[in-house]
């Protein structure tokens, strides 16, 4: 049937571990793993064909301990807004005319969390991008989505997609 093969097509592009599953859009590659101390990063790209440009999907998990987890709501916010802050900042370091957007709420498996869109150059040419930073347990998720703007299609759209419907946790 049409639907058994549409479900067999989504689980090709399923991607878990302990920390989280994802449904990634057609045409991503990886992971590539990197592991700093106690976060561990999984790096996802979509190749534009012919050229050396990606769509990247990085989902960084960082392991905070049972002590995060004990803490109140309004710290543990602070805290994301603090993680998510230092990650514009970095990347805003390595981008020309760089902009942030607004930061926002967003829940992700049912998790309030935070995201904020940006966009800026490098090497030449023009990014948008996505920072997402959501607590889960005693972790939290810091995820990344850049792609080179105005290139046509809906890559973000459908990395936004598939990062707001990602499940975390084991």
């Amino acid at each position: 049937s049409l639907n058994a093969h549409a479900l067999a097509a989504d689980a090709e592009r399923m991607y878990g571990d302990t920390n989280f599953r994802i449904v990634l859009p057609e045409g991503y590659l990886g992971p590539s793993e990197h592991v700093d101390g106690a976060s561990v990063s999984k790096g996802f790209r979509k190749p534009y064909a012919g050229t050396t440009l990606n769509t990247v999907l990085l989902v960084t998990v960082h392991e905070l301990g049972p002590s995060f987890e004990k803490r109140q709501a309004k710290e543990r916010t602070a805290a994301m807004r603090e993680t998510l802050d230092d990650i514009v900042a970095g990347i805003g370091k390595n981008r020309g005319g760089f902009r942030k957007g607004e930061v926002r709420p967003v829940t992700i498996s049912g998790r309030s969390g935070l995201k904020v869109s940006w966009t800026g150059t490098a090497q030449g040419v023009a990014f948008e991008g996505l920072v997402y930073c959501v607590p889960a347990g005693s972790r939290a998720y810091a995820v990344q989505i850049q792609d080179p703007s105005g290139r046509g299609g809906n890559r973000i759209a459908e990395a936004t997609r598939a990062v707001e419907s990602m499940r975390l946790g084991p």
